[in-house]
């Protein structure tokens, strides 16, 4: 054999051990993609847009943090707290963002919740009958809620006090005694309730759609993780290339 045969086949020998050590390092990329590009693939039947991350260590990973403190009032047995924009009644999640809270109380089987700019109307299991706002004409600006000894719904905003008719359509400057009110006061949670709204708020943001996205493109491992995703491609390129030309070579 002469001495450049010999050569070429030490080169061919040492790109089939680069070819097999890339490989094995490459197969770890094409099984991440190739899970996370399946289940995109199959998002609406997994369901992965409307199924939300409760790992706590992948919430920290992406930053997600609960509000410290929320508003709350308390009617009867029923818990009304607002974490943020978000409005939970006996720590269930009412669809749909507020931005205040500004009391909450029982009248005619009904549990009213009032907001800076408006009226929640649920039933008492926290089923949102109504939202009631400008265009409905309640009054704006509300800062507290409460009823009279005959049950009579009164808020009071920046300009006044307002009371209402039985199917809150119609609303007039209150000029009765404000000594027959009782106003809705808040409440402080305890220590535990607040944490398991914080845990609720915090599996409530997450879905696991945006998080197959970020592991699919890279961006899950952060700044470095898209040129960690573009050097794999390379790799890839390499063992296509080195694969092709190994073949070529062991069929002369």
């Amino acid at each position: 054999m002469t001495h450049r045969k010999r050569h070429q086949r030490f080169k061919l020998k040492s790109l089939y051990v680069w070819h097999r050590y890339i490989g094995l390092i490459a197969a770890l990329f094409v099984i991440l993609l190739s899970v996370t590009g399946i289940a995109l693939n199959h998002t609406g039947a997994l369901n992965l847009d409307n199924r939300f991350v409760q790992s706590t260590l992948l919430l920290d990973w992406y930053g997600i943090e609960a509000p410290t403190t929320a508003t709350h009032y308390r009617v009867g047995e029923k818990s009304i707290a607002l974490l943020d924009t978000q409005l939970y009644i006996d720590a269930k999640q009412l669809d749909g963002e507020i931005t205040s809270l500004t009391g909450a109380l029982l009248q005619n089987d009904l549990l009213i919740v009032g907001e800076q700019d408006g009226l929640l109307l649920l039933t008492l299991d926290g089923q949102l009958i109504e939202r009631l706002g400008r265009n409905e004409g309640v009054p704006h600006n509300i800062e507290r809620l409460g009823t009279t000894s005959e049950n009579q719904l009164v808020v009071a905003t920046s300009t006044g006090l307002y009371s209402t008719d039985e199917d809150y359509l119609k609303w007039i400057a209150w000029a009765g005694d404000t000594e027959n009110i009782v106003w809705s006061l808040s409440s402080q949670l305890a220590e535990t309730e607040v944490n398991a709204l914080q845990t609720r708020f915090r599996g409530q943001i997450l879905p696991w759609e945006r998080v197959m996205l970020d592991v699919h493109s890279g961006r899950f491992f952060g700044a470095w993780g898209l040129w960690l995703m573009d050097a794999a491609a390379l790799l890839m390129l390499f063992l296509a290339g080195s694969g092709v030309f190994i073949w070529w070579k062991r069929q002369r």
